[in-house]
């Protein structure tokens, strides 16, 4: 049977379509979110074409795959324009599920480092090809930092972002079923700025980048963020081993309950007592107890894990788009739940901002704090506030996270480097009480030691932009519309631009470096332009407080097997960081 003869409307609203055996199916089983559940979108896709593989591994309906011919690309057509888009090379798509038959049978594809695929990919049809993926009919991929520069500076005044497609599906009125009302009134159909384009995402973001990427609003922050970067300290020294200094292989959540205690004192203008909790309270919320509406920081970093992990799969593989699939809701009970628990600390906040301002009218001038400032703010509702605060705490612990394990890692793997940023944190800070602003800018070679850092172990997959008109790609006449994607691996690692690319090498990121990156656009750790990381002053002032504190007093050490990246919404630790961590 043809493909297309079994394929029918499902919903006038949505504009989707679904297969004929599945268009009348209930909704999936809502999974329990507070316990982990591993079922990745890729073995629910590939169920679903074992299913259906009479119907769509006809051959009739299969797009031919188009091989790469450099010297065709290099020249350009007969009349010297750049080729078609019809031209574009890559593996063999089907309709629906696109090349998903390719990938899944690829010897190089692993679904937890997809980027080794991709590098297999790039190896087999150039430096631009395309990959069609469910939800995803016109997808192409760039690999060379000229075309990432006109792709950016392309889209530069309107940056449409594919992404988060399914967050903005749940945060719809109904939510992904039309059945979940819970949270209508805090996101009125709206998705924040993580999924919003275009007028609606500006109007967001225009507001509320200020208060982020101004340096000296960032700065009021710096005391609270020092302050727990100390706390960290001692609580490494609490956890290690008395006799090795080894850390718990759960280390990997000390980490969050790090970055979730820096960004609480931003967020939400107080300490969340991450790094005070006791053992006996951690197994009580790690075993599931506790009272439902008493907020336990440990709870909120699970859920937040939870949430990204549903994101990720959602994000991969779009058969949601066609059909209710397990995952969409699996996302949209973990964003039930989360939103409830973030919530609760949001509310809080606000409950103390009241308190202040009433003092305030007493005489008494109420402190700032980034969620007071922008409740102030008349273009923002409070529903705009709290989703935005929603967004920060999600995917803010996670990167900044991982962005400090890896650098850990890395100088563990180093010690020339390790011993060279010591020499400048204690040259160039000491060990001062409180730390200041100038502080953070005095230390050039961290600073380097860190790009470098972000450079071989990434934290962010990708850029990923929507063509706002027919642009030339690698050669190719790409319409508008189509998606395109720079996988940051891929960009990162070459030869040709990163000089020595598989080493660790900070030194290519000081003036003078012969190592240095031989493009501007050949490394862009929080993209480019309007839509770069809101976040990244904020994620900067905290890493630079742990580096001082952290490697200011203690030298760090990893003894066990090397550490890869996976992938999830983001790059993380392929095993648990068991650092042994000594004092100086």
């Amino acid at each position: 049977m043809r493909l297309w003869n079994v394929v029918i409307p499902w919903g006038a609203a949505q504009g989707a379509i679904v297969l004929r055996r599945v268009s009348n199916c209930s909704f999936p089983r809502q999974p329990k979110v507070d316990r982990p559940v591993h079922a990745p979108a890729y073995l629910e896709a590939y169920e679903l074409m074992e299913e259906n593989a009479d119907m769509i591994f006809d051959p009739r309906d299969m797009m031919s795959e188009r091989a790469y011919d450099s010297t065709s690309v290099s020249r350009g057509n007969s009349t010297g324009q750049p080729h078609p888009a019809s031209d574009l090379p890559g593996p063999r798509a089907w309709p629906i599920v696109g090349c998903l038959p390719y990938m899944l049978r690829h010897p190089a594809f692993d679904p937890d480092r997809v980027y080794v695929f991709w590098q297999a990919v790039r190896d087999e049809f150039g430096p631009t090809f395309r990959k069609d993926m469910p939800g995803h009919s016109q997808l192409v991929f760039i690999t060379q930092p000229e075309d990432l520069e006109t792709l950016l500076r392309t889209t530069l005044y309107n940056p449409l972002r594919p992404a988060m497609a399914s967050l903005k599906r749940v945060r719809s009125d109904g939510g992904a079923d039309g059945r979940h009302h819970a949270h209508d009134h805090i996101f009125q159909g709206r998705a924040g700025i993580l999924a919003e384009q275009e007028e609606e995402w500006w109007r967001v973001r225009r507001v509320v980048q200020r208060p982020l990427t101004a340096s000296p609003l960032v700065a009021q922050y710096l005391p609270e963020m020092d302050d727990v970067a100390k706390d960290f300290v001692a609580r490494i020294r609490a956890l290690r081993d008395q006799q090795s200094g080894e850390v718990p292989e759960t280390f990997n959540t000390e980490l969050y309950k790090w970055s979730l205690e820096s960004l609480g004192t931003i967020a939400l203008n107080r300490r969340l007592g991450c790094l005070q909790q006791q053992k006996h309270e951690e197994a009580h919320e790690n075993s599931g107890g506790g009272d439902e509406g008493e907020l336990h920081p440990l709870r909120l970093i699970r859920l937040a894990k939870q949430l990204l992990g549903a994101l990720h799969e959602t994000e991969n593989v779009k058969l949601w788009k066609y059909f209710p699939t397990t995952s969409i809701m699996r996302l949209q009970e973990a964003h039930q739940v989360f939103t409830d628990v973030a919530l609760q600390a949001i509310q809080a906040t606000e409950q103390q901002e009241a308190a202040r301002q009433r003092q305030g009218e007493d005489g008494v001038i109420p402190s700032t704090s980034l969620l007071g400032m922008l409740l102030a703010t008349p273009q923002l509702s409070r529903e705009d506030v709290l989703t935005f605060i929603l967004d920060l705490i999600a995917t803010g612990i996670d990167t900044t996270s991982h962005a400090v394990g890896n650098l850990l890692y890395l100088l563990a793997r180093h010690p020339h480097v390790q011993r060279r940023v010591h020499e400048e944190v204690i040259r160039e800070v000491g060990r001062p009480q409180h730390l200041l602003p100038e502080h953070l800018t005095a230390l050039t070679y961290t600073k380097a030691v860190f790009r470098e850092s972000l450079r071989l172990m990434p934290v962010n997959v990708g850029i990923v932009r929507t063509l706002t008109c027919d642009t030339v790609l690698g050669g190719y006449h790409v319409p508008r519309g189509w998606e395109v994607v720079a996988p940051t691996m891929l960009l990162n690692h070459r030869e040709d631009v990163f000089p020595r690319a598989k080493e660790f090498l900070p030194e290519r990121f000081l003036r003078g470096s012969p190592w240095a990156p031989r493009h501007n656009f050949g490394f862009l750790p929080f993209s480019y332009g309007p839509r770069m990381c809101i976040g990244r002053k904020i994620a900067y002032q905290e890493i630079f407080c742990f580096i001082i504190r952290v490697l200011g007093e203690m030298h760090v050490d990893y003894k066990y097997q090397d550490i890869h990246l996976v992938n999830r919404l983001s790059y993380g630790p392929s095993s648990p960081l068991r650092f042994t961590f000594t004092d100086r």
